[in-house]
């Protein structure tokens, strides 16, 4: 944006600052039905009463804002064939953002991990979640592929038995 003033052309400049954003009502329930279902803006727009207009206005503002991210399917991988959920722990021989950098972007080239965690207070750096549709294809996955890349000194699986959403959205968002 530039501004004119007796003739000079003055330059504003725009510094982006963390700011908590506050919610409405209608916010708040949009966030809390999105958390947890997978609806359209003409079946959301009904649930809280506003137009589709005014319900899309809101998804855009509250994604341009960092609240939440961009709206996008889950996939059903068990459907697809990829009956093992796993969670895997890494643990790297370094800790500086040159080592995370480059696993992160060895393990980006490995389609079955689905997400990446670098953690703390634990013994892992990371918790990457990934799929496989049986024993073989994850044995490949950990000991030909994760296992190979520089710096990974230990790995440790856990099986998902079951997922439960339990994460209640609208609780957290009456305490703001």
């Amino acid at each position: 944006m530039q501004w004119s003033c007796i003739g000079y052309t003055v330059l504003t400049v725009k510094f982006w600052l963390e700011i908590t954003m506050e919610l409405d009502r209608f916010d708040k329930q949009i966030l809390e039905i999105l958390s947890h279902e997978d609806l359209n803006l003409n079946e959301l727009s009904e649930r809280i009463n506003l137009s589709v207009s005014s319900v899309h206005r809101r998804i855009k503002h509250l994604i341009e804002a960092n609240v939440m991210g961009q709206l996008k399917r889950e996939i059903n991988f068990s459907k697809l064939g990829f009956t093992l959920h796993i969670l895997l722990q890494v643990s790297l021989s370094k800790h500086d953002t040159e080592t995370f950098d480059k696993f992160l972007s060895e393990i980006e080239a490995i389609p079955e991990v689905t997400n990446a965690f670098l953690v703390t207070g634990q013994s892992a750096d990371f918790i990457l979640e990934l799929v496989a549709r049986n024993m073989d294809d994850y044995s490949e996955i950990l000991l030909r592929r994760i296992g190979k890349i520089d710096n990974v000194v230990a790995l440790h699986s856990s099986f998902v038995i079951k997922e439960y959403k339990v994460f209640n959205c609208y609780n957290l968002l009456n305490k703001l």
